[in-house]
């Protein structure tokens, strides 16, 4: 057990908001005058990108990834419940909006967004599931099936999940920049990044079935990002 697991387990609200190579920078959220959420949005989004790039490691190395993206979901999790609440107190109390120094319109914002990223966890902890070939106690928990393993279908799902990796990166730059004419553009690309279901033989129909369904929610998700930051 690593140090950021000891903490999670026994002190409550203590996060991770910024995380560097040789620096870490733990929140209480528990207090919400510390709370930089801007801080917090990014780290969610590097948290996703970490789970990501951990996937598309056990593809290339035919491993499976057991229960190890769900650990790293909760996370993302704690991070959104804590924020989440934050934003809520700002929307009710305009001092403490004030200390955050943010308007009304961007708390809302901020507050779709980190719903987003959430959902974008769960999404890839459900995507983890499908290169898994045995079942794990979190598995059994949401319900999810073990297929036969697909070199096919994996090697698509490794490459999609590049692809869609490069926009999401992209989508936390064009944020923290505040550009909406760069969003703009990205967000018409969206279509680009479609997992394609032109794949022959197939071990099992239902296995290619949730993949393209889950794959298309991670588009979905990451693209209503763009589209709200825009709209407001």
């Amino acid at each position: 057990m690593d140090f950021i697991q000891v903490i999670h387990r026994r002190i409550v609200g203590l996060e991770v908001t910024e995380q560097k190579k040789d620096e870490i920078i733990l929140t209480d959220l528990l207090k919400p005058e510390d709370v930089d959420l801007d801080k917090v949005v990014n780290q969610m989004f590097s948290f996703v990108i970490a789970m990501t790039n951990d996937i598309i490691s056990h593809i290339n190395q035919g491993k499976s990834p057991k229960d190890k993206i769900l650990d790293r979901d909760s996370v993302t999790t704690r991070n959104h419940n804590l924020a989440y609440r934050c934003c809520n107190m700002a929307l009710r109390d305009s001092i403490y909006l004030g200390k955050l120094k943010k308007t009304t319109k961007e708390i809302l914002i901020i507050s779709r967004i980190i719903r987003y990223l959430d959902m974008i966890g769960t999404i890839l902890v459900g995507i983890s599931y499908l290169i898994n070939m045995e079942m794990t106690e979190g598995m059994k928990k949401y319900h999810y099936k073990a297929f036969e393993r697909d070199e096919k279908l994996n090697k698509k799902l490794g490459g999609f999940l590049k692809k869609w990796l490069s926009y999401f990166k992209k989508t936390k730059k064009v944020l923290k920049k505040n550009d909406i004419k760069e969003a703009t553009e990205l967000y018409l690309k969206r279509f680009n990044y479609i997992f394609s279901t032109n794949i022959q033989g197939v071990k099992s129909p239902e296995h290619l079935t949730n993949m393209v369904d889950l794959t298309d929610q991670l588009n979905s998700m990451s693209s209503l990002i763009l589209r709200d930051f825009m709209m407001y």
